[in-house]
């Protein structure tokens, strides 16, 4: 069982959805979660769909690529970042909120954003920058990100 193997079998049920869809879904993301492989994290991160009809599949998701510590998660958060905030930027914006509401995972965020891609930091400080738009009370955890992004 390789992660490439357990990520064609989930893209395979997503094509083949039958009433067991939800079930068979999340006993390959256990399988995934069983490989301890950090590269998950970004082969997961394709299946955020924001026109999902089931939330607590996506949250499955989130807590099968949160089980890594705050440095491996955020560099592997961050390569997946591009992609996932312009594919689904609801669930991307949720990601990333649960980061924020972490200081520790926050500040390691911020520590690996400073040395990222143009186009990484460009996805996050976009993100930020939404996030900020629902309310005040986000920009003391989204600043330093902002910052760092520039």
């Amino acid at each position: 069982m390789t992660l490439a193997n357990e990520i064609e079998r989930l893209r395979q049920i997503e094509a083949n959805r039958n009433d067991k869809f939800v079930e068979q879904f999340e006993g390959v993301l256990a399988n995934i979660a069983g490989l301890n492989d950090p590269a998950s994290v970004v082969a997961l991160a394709e299946f955020f769909d924001d026109d999902c009809e089931f939330d607590e599949l996506m949250f499955s998701i989130i807590h099968t690529i949160e089980m890594y510590d705050d440095e491996t998660y955020c560099q592997e958060l961050l390569k997946a970042a591009p992609d996932l905030c312009s594919r689904s930027p609801r669930w991307a914006s949720i990601v990333f909120m649960r980061v924020l509401n972490s200081d520790s995972t926050r500040k390691q965020l911020v520590l690996l954003l400073r040395n990222s891609s143009i186009k990484t930091k460009d996805a996050i400080r976009d993100l930020m920058e939404r996030i900020n738009e629902r309310g005040a009370e986000f920009m003391e955890k989204t600043t330093p990100v902002i910052i760092a992004a520039n």
